[in-house]
């Protein structure tokens, strides 16, 4: 399975965790790039969401999606 990138104003998000990577193998580094230990689980539950229905909580996870 190839790495996907999110497209601009979306994130891959974990579902189970709350985690989130620009994309879906969490390969990115820098600036929002990806969350401290995004593993395979992680890979396996991303879903694309926008952005800016995100709230984030401690450590740069979701806690809420807006509908």
């Amino acid at each position: 399975m190839p790495n996907e990138f999110a497209p601009e104003g979306q994130i891959f998000v974990c579902m189970a965790c709350g985690k989130v990577s620009k994309d879906r193998f969490g390969t990115t580094e820098g600036n929002g790039g990806v969350s401290v230990a995004w593993d395979v689980s992680c890979m396996l539950h991303a879903r694309l969401i926008d952005e800016d229905k995100l709230v984030f909580g401690d450590y740069r996870r979701v806690v809420e999606i807006k509908e």
